[in-house]
């Protein structure tokens, strides 16, 4: 009887209206009693008789790797873990929790925080197709705790909270802006340490132009994961890990991107890469993603990586592929040096150990902040 109670709060709101019904009649006499059973008829109906609003059948997703429990109940039995970006059709709405059933049909319940929607649905296959056929620009991990989200910018829904040292390679840097915030009282900031400690540390970006009212960049990264979701991430909270054999070739400069664009056979050593390296001011804000690119050849009689040659641009990534006469190479892009809203697009070629430029020619400049 106990348990029916507490699973029946409709019920258990009768009941207490209709007590408080009988004090109101014990207390005010019979006169008022017909005025007050209407008052409480109209509520019942509008509260408790009321038809639920039918559920819609629809798609969904899984926004994260999470578990497809036996009932609406975090503590039930667990049919199955389901993948992150798992297709889903959403059944019903059972209080915080959607009964779904996958594609292999097996039906469960899945908390609400952890489905997406037609619009997750859209999002997440523009960002796979966002990366097709582009090189991977850089691989790295998570250096501290890090959101990820499928937009750049600090108002787009957090899709996961990622760990320290989960792997991603990377394919785009993006700016976006804000106004800088006023600094917070010691009380609130206080008060808000916790909860800037349980997400990740989103340093503040660099000033546009110094004034009181300062409009500063923030940089956010397009990268996949080793689950294969597409997303952005902060830029402070991701840690590069280039091919220890360059790393440190240009210590004076930060290494933002690397592409291997051809091989050497060393007879000692076996088969070397050559590389392409793009490279930013460290602690400077360039206004384009990269401002020199350095070839890296391996040489047989150093048996060692060396430099040869550099090109200083004003680079947006990415660095993609290029072929020319059966020669290997790689294409830049550029911040056109009179048109904000133009891009030049540059190949090279590499041929006998130096690169030759062969074609050049204006492209769309996509993102107006660099």
């Amino acid at each position: 009887m106990l348990s029916g109670w507490k699973t029946r709060p409709a019920l258990k709101w009768f009941v207490s209206v209709m007590l408080l019904l009988l004090f109101c009649v014990l207390g005010s006499g019979c006169r008022e009693v017909e005025t007050i059973q209407r008052e409480i008829w109209k509520k019942l109906q509008t509260k408790v008789l009321k038809k639920k609003k039918p559920f819609i059948p629809r798609e969904g997703i899984t926004m994260r790797s999470c578990s497809l429990y036996q009932t609406a109940n975090p503590n039930s039995e667990v049919i199955r873990r389901l993948p992150a970006e798992t297709p889903i059709d959403l059944l019903d709405k059972v209080g915080d929790w959607y009964r779904v059933r996958t594609r292999d049909q097996r039906e469960g319940y899945l908390d609400e925080r952890m489905v997406g929607g037609e619009d997750i649905i859209v999002l997440t296959r523009k960002l796979r197709k966002s990366i097709e056929g582009m090189p991977v620009q850089a691989e790295g991990a998570v250096k501290s705790k890090a959101n990820f989200r499928l937009e750049p910018g600090r108002e787009p829904k957090v899709v996961e909270v990622l760990q320290p040292g989960k792997k991603l390679e990377m394919y785009e840097r993006v700016v976006t802006l804000r106004r800088a915030a006023k600094p917070p009282t010691a009380e609130i900031a206080t008060r808000g340490r916790a909860a800037e400690q349980a997400a990740e540390e989103e340093e503040p970006g660099s000033p546009v132009n110094p004034s009181d009212d300062q409009v500063r960049k923030d940089v956010w990264y397009k990268v996949k994961l080793e689950d294969g979701r597409v997303g952005y991430i902060y830029t402070h909270n991701i840690k590069f890990t280039p091919p220890a054999d360059i790393a440190k070739m240009v210590p004076f400069m930060r290494l933002l991107a690397w592409r291997t664009i051809s091989t050497t056979d060393d007879p000692d050593m076996g088969s070397k890469n050559n590389y392409v390296a793009a490279y930013a001011p460290i602690g400077k804000d360039a206004g384009c993603d990269y401002t020199r690119i350095y070839n890296m050849n391996w040489s047989r009689r150093s048996k060692r990586h060396v430099i040869g040659m550099q090109i200083k641009l004003p680079g947006v990534l990415p660095i993609t592929n290029y072929h020319f006469e059966g020669k290997p190479g790689f294409s830049v892009r550029y911040l056109h040096p009179t048109n904000k809203d133009k891009l030049v697009l540059k190949s090279y070629v590499l041929s006998q150990g130096r690169l030759r430029a062969v074609s050049e020619e204006e492209i769309p400049n996509t993102h107006q902040v660099h």
